[in-house]
């Protein structure tokens, strides 16, 4: 083998480590940075506007701002808008001279991600009792997808990864003879133009399906009220990519009409290999849409997903390939033991490739799940961390079932079987489960409670914990034990210094007193979701400081 072949092994780990020492976060969905009025405010003089600042850009269609009184009555004097410049900014104007009073701010928006989100707070004009109910919540969409859109999902990336297969059988794995390229076969062409068609149908659907999501109406609505399809083409993220992938698939189309009708085989191959790396750009396209449009580091977050999704397709897609074309393949050749050596030919020059798949779909899956699963807690306990477990123990059972094949395929022993299409099927699965995971909120809201420990120069160990660690009021604990893992005495006092690394929203302290070797506590507010520093101060009766940093992330629920 090639030695510069044999390095890629311990490449992929080197990189694997770099992701793991350097994972970043990504934010759950988009939620509230700032508030004019601000939640539970209670105003001398009424305001002229309701301004709400998120973390994230917005989509710029399916948003609304609606302030009622206590009576219910809708003050608005106009639709929510962007102001000039901004895409994480909505405001609403409000009638002028309010009177004195209780108001309710109900908004909802679509976050980057695509995910709708909606919420509630109240404010208070001029002094006076409250309301009864003036909290502040927001919501995102439920945590599981509905049918429709996990199985217009799933047909979309099965047809894909089982097109990006058949074009990647046919041009690089079938072998070409005395300088000829193999041609397509007719079994070849009627699945090419199965998948092309089951794409078609499916991706024609996800307009109309995504459309109903996103501004709240359904199947029915968005059919008696076809204005809606064009704000979504016009005007969001979704629109913009479904676009750009409708003329794809047309350009494919033409292509599969015209690549047979090419005499010159060098020719029908170029054909191909575009028809191909325009498959990939399908795939490439998806990644636009859904996380990793919401991650903090987009161009890292973008190219994990094309490469995690992409492998996987081409991996699976050779499994259709293997299962379904290579055993009648009419381009082998007729004679029995030069197309069994021919067959095996196949298997093996998959081998390489397939660790390559392997290799990258390992990567970008822990890339993806360092990025949406923060903590053990939320990957056992949270829907999407469920989901994901799922989907990784399927995906070991298909690394345990490619290996029988490969293995089977370099003895030429036998020819594929059950083997490949219980791969096949796995494989399937699995793209079900991705279809689930891309359409969810992420694991990120729920990281659940916190505990951390920090080992100090002077070998003392420093305890955190956190509980419920969601935004609202929460026990903080703090313990210092020495290299024994006895309790330190001794200990006058001990700071929490609490800074969001979001946004600036300034330094608040949590003081707790000295003289209790058992432990420190105390129940204090954390006013955000997202990512804090806990800067923890220990001063000692000798007038000694400890210091260290813990970076933590909380939930919203």
């Amino acid at each position: 083998m090639n030695k510069k072949l044999r390095l890629w092994p311990a490449a992929l780990m080197m990189m694997v480590i770099l992701l793991l020492l350097n994972p970043g976060f990504a934010a759950a969905h988009a939620y509230i940075v700032e508030s004019v009025p601000a939640a539970n405010e209670q105003l001398t003089e009424p305001p002229d506007k309701v301004m709400i600042h998120f973390n994230e850009p917005l989509q710029k269609a399916f948003h609304a701002i609606k302030v009622t009184d206590s009576s219910g009555k809708t003050v608005n004097s106009g639709e929510s808008r962007f102001p000039d410049g901004e895409t994480s900014i909505l405001e609403a104007p409000l009638q002028p001279d309010l009177p004195k009073g209780v108001f309710a701010v109900q908004w909802k928006a679509v976050s980057a991600d695509g995910h709708p989100i909606e919420g509630t707070y109240s404010f208070q004009v001029g002094a006076g009792s409250g309301a009864a109910d003036t909290r502040s919540e927001t919501v995102v969409s439920s945590g599981m997808p509905g049918a429709d859109l996990v199985i217009i999902r799933w047909l979309i990336y099965t047809s894909l990864a089982f097109l990006a297969g058949i074009y990647f059988f046919q041009l690089f794995l079938l072998p070409a003879g005395a300088g000829i390229r193999p041609g397509w076969s007719p079994r070849s062409r009627k699945l090419m133009w199965g998948c092309i068609a089951v794409f078609a149908a499916s991706f024609l659907l996800s307009l109309p399906l995504q459309t109903g999501i996103d501004a709240g109406v359904g199947w029915s609505g968005v059919w008696s009220e076809p204005s809606l399809l064009l704000k979504m083409l016009r005007i969001t993220s979704f629109g913009e990519v479904w676009l750009v992938q409708l003329l794809l698939l047309l350009i494919i189309a033409a292509l599969a009409i015209y690549a047979p009708k090419i005499k010159d085989k060098d020719n029908a191959y170029i054909a191909g290999t575009i028809a191909f790396l325009l498959v990939l750009t399908m795939l490439l396209a998806k990644s636009f849409i859904g996380h990793p449009a919401a991650s903090e580091s987009k161009v890292i977050g973008i190219a994990m997903d094309f490469l995690h999704l992409g492998a996987a397709s081409l991996w699976l897609g050779s499994l259709l390939a293997f299962a379904v074309l290579l055993p009648k393949e009419s381009t082998l050749p007729k004679a029995s033991e030069e197309r069994k050596q021919s067959y095996f030919a196949v298997i093996r020059r998959f081998g390489l490739w397939g660790s390559l798949f392997v290799g990258l779909i390992l990567i970008s899956g822990i890339y993806g799940s360092l990025q949406n699963v923060p903590t053990w807690y939320s990957l056992f306990h949270t829907p999407y961390g469920q989901v994901l477990l799922a989907k990784c123990v399927l995906m070991l059972l298909m690394l345990a079932l490619a290996g029988w094949n490969m293995l089977s395929g370099r003895r030429e022993k036998r020819k594929l079987g059950a083997g490949v299409w219980l791969e096949l099927a796995a494989g399937i699965v699995v793209l079900a489960l991705a279809a689930v995971l891309t359409n969810m909120p992420t694991a990120m809201s729920s990281p659940g409670p916190l505990h951390v420990e920090r080992t100090l120069e002077n070998q003392n160990v420093i305890s955190l914990q956190i509980t419920p660690n969601v935004t609202g009021v929460n026990d903080f604990k703090v313990q210092v034990h020495d290299s024994k893992g006895q309790p330190v005495a001794g200990i006058q006092q001990i700071k929490l210094t609490l800074t969001h690394l979001d946004m600036d929203m300034g330094k608040y302290e949590i003081v707790m007193p000295g003289g209790k070797a058992e432990g420190y506590t105390a129940q204090d507010l954390i006013s955000m979701a997202g990512k804090w520093n806990v800067h923890v101060h220990v001063l000692t009766d000798k007038l000694d400081a400890w210091d260290t940093d813990i970076i933590i992330h909380v939930g919203n629920h």
